[in-house]
C-alpha cells in the first residue's frame, strides 16, 4: 500500500468511528430485538418477559462488540461471542427452538445495523469520494464480525443442544413450560418426574437479577437465592426453573406458606428483585400463581422498582387489571386528569394532596392532618385541582383515582405501546 493510499485509509478509518460513535447501542439493541420478535415467528408467539429481555440483551452485546470494532480498527478475526449472545443461544436450546431462529436473528440483526449505520453516515458532512469508502469498510467489517460469530455461536448451539438432550432438565423444563401453559396433566406422573409435590399447596415467584449492569464474578447464584426466598415466605420444598443466567421461576410449598412479607426482602439484597402470586393448590395452582406472578413483575416494570423489592399480586392486582391495555390506560390517565396531568411542581404537588385527599374520603381536616399543611390550603388545592379537570372530584371520582394510580407509570405504559 502506498503513502498516500495509507493516508486515505486512515481518514476512512477515522471517519467510520466518528460515524460509530453517534449509534446508541442501547437504543438500537432494543430496537432490534423488537424488530426480531416481530419478524420472527417461533420468537412472536413467546411472550415471557425474561426470554424476551435476554434476546435485547443479545442484541446489545453484540451491538456493543461491533460499534467497539468500528471505533477501534480492531480486526473482527479476534472476535468471540459476547457471553449474553451465548446465554441467548442456550436459551433458543432450552426453549426447544431451532438454530434456524438464531441465524436469522444474525440476518435481520445484520441488515438493521447496516441501515442504522447508513443513517448515521448521512448525517455527517462526508466527502462523496470518503463516503462510499466509510459505508463499504463498515460493511466489511460488521459482516466479517457476523460470519466469525455466528460460526463460533453454531458450534456452541449443538454442543448446548447435545448435552442439554442427554440431561433430565430438557425433561424438567418441558414439563414446567405445561404446567405455564396450563396443559392437562397427571399430577402422580408430573410428580415423580419433578420430585416435587405439584398436588400440594403453591406459591409461584419469579426471580430476576437487576439488569443495569454486570453481574458480580462474586454474586451469589439466583438458585440460592430463591431458597432463601422461598424459605422466607414459609416454603418447605421448591422448584427452581432457571431462565437464561438472568432469571428464575421458582415454585415452593410447605405448610406454613405466606404471600405478606414486607416490600423488601432481605433474600434478595440490592441486585435482584422477585414478584410473587397468591397461594393456590395443585398443577392449577401453580399455573394461577405463576400469573400472578408475571403479572405483578409487568406492574413493576411500568411503574418502576428498586432492587431488592418484592413485588406482591395481592396489592398490584388493581393496578395490573387496568393497565392490562396500556394505550387505553395512558389515554385514561391523560384524559381524566387534563391540566392536573401537567409536568411542573405545582401540579405535582395537587396530584399528592388529592391523592390523600381521596383517600381520606373527601376529608379536608384529616387531609391536612396528615399532610402537615393548614386545612385551608387543602381548600384551595382541591378548588384549584377542579378547575383543571373541570369538574368537581366526586363527579367522576373512581376514574380520577385510577387516573391517578395509573399516572405514576404514564411514562412506563407508552414503552409498552411501543415496543
Amino acid at each position: 500500500m502506498s503513502r498516500d493510499e495509507q493516508e486515505l485509509q486512515t481518514v476512512v478509518d477515522r471517519r467510520i468511528a466518528e460515524v460509530a460513535a453517534t449509534i446508541s447501542a442501547d437504543d438500537l439493541g432494543r430496537l432490534m430485538g423488537a424488530r426480531l420478535q416481530s419478524a420472527i415467528p417461533e420468537l412472536t408467539s413467546t411472550t415471557d418477559e425474561d426470554f424476551l429481555a435476554g434476546l435485547v440483551r443479545s442484541c446489545t452485546s453484540n451491538v456493543v462488540e461491533i460499534l467497539n470494532n468500528l471505533q477501534s480498527g480492531a480486526p473482527a478475526e479476534a472476535s468471540t461471542p459476547p457471553p449474553d449472545a451465548i446465554a441467548w443461544a442456550h436459551e433458543l436450546v432450552h426453549r426447544g427452538l431451532p438454530l434456524a431462529s438464531l441465524l436469522r436473528s444474525y440476518r435481520l440483526g445484520h441488515g438493521l445495523f447496516q441501515q442504522t449505520f447508513e443513517r448515521a453516515a448521512s448525517a455527517i458532512d462526508l466527502d462523496p469520494d470518503i463516503r462510499w469508502r466509510v459505508l463499504s469498510g463498515a460493511a466489511q467489517r460488521t459482516f466479517a464480525y457476523i460470519d466469525i460469530v455466528c460460526t463460533q455461536l453454531v458450534e456452541d448451539y449443538e454442543a448446548e443442544r447435545g448435552q442439554w438432550l442427554r440431561g433430565a432438565a430438557a425433561v424438567q423444563a418441558e414439563l414446567v413450560q405445561a404446567i405455564v401453559a396450563g396443559a392437562p396433566l397427571d399430577p402422580d406422573t408430573v410428580a415423580t418426574t419433578l420430585r416435587y409435590d405439584v398436588t400440594a399447596t403453591q406459591l409461584a415467584f419469579i426471580l430476576w437479577r437487576d439488569l443495569g449492569g454486570a453481574v458480580p464474578h462474586q454474586s451469589v447464584p439466583l438458585a440460592s437465592v430463591a431458597k432463601q426466598l422461598a424459605a422466607e415466605l414459609g416454603g418447605t420444598h421448591s422448584l427452581i426453573l432457571p431462565v437464561g443466567d438472568h432469571a428464575a421461576w421458582v415454585w415452593t410449598t410447605g405448610p406454613q406458606l405466606s404471600d405478606r412479607l414486607p416490600a423488601r426482602s432481605a433474600a434478595l439484597g440490592d441486585r435482584a428483585g422477585a414478584a410473587i402470586g397468591g397461594i393456590h393448590r395443585g398443577l392449577e395452582g401453580m399455573c394461577r400463581s405463576h400469573r400472578e406472578a408475571r403479572a405483578a413483575r409487568r406492574v413493576g416494570d411500568i411503574f418502576g422498582y428498586r432492587p431488592g423489592t418484592l413485588l406482591r399480586f395481592p396489592a398490584v392486582a388493581l393496578t395490573s387489571l387496568i393497565s392490562a391495555d396500556p394505550e387505553q390506560a395512558a389515554e385514561l390517565a391523560v384524559t381524566e386528569l387534563a391540566g392536573l396531568g401537567a409536568d411542573s411542581d405545582s401540579a405535582r404537588r395537587l396530584r399528592a394532596t388529592i391523592q390523600v385527599y381521596l383517600d381520606e374520603r373527601l376529608s379536608p381536616s384529616r387531609t391536612a392532618r396528615r399532610l402537615g399543611i393548614h386545612q385551608n390550603t387543602v381548600t384551595y388545592r382541591v378548588k384549584r385541582a377542579e378547575e383543571l379537570i373541570g369538574h368537581p372530584l366526586d363527579d367522576r371520582r373512581l376514574e380520577l383515582e385510577l387516573a391517578l394510580r395509573l399516572f405514576d407509570g404514564l411514562d412506563g405504559l407508552r414503552a409498552q405501546t411501543t415496543e
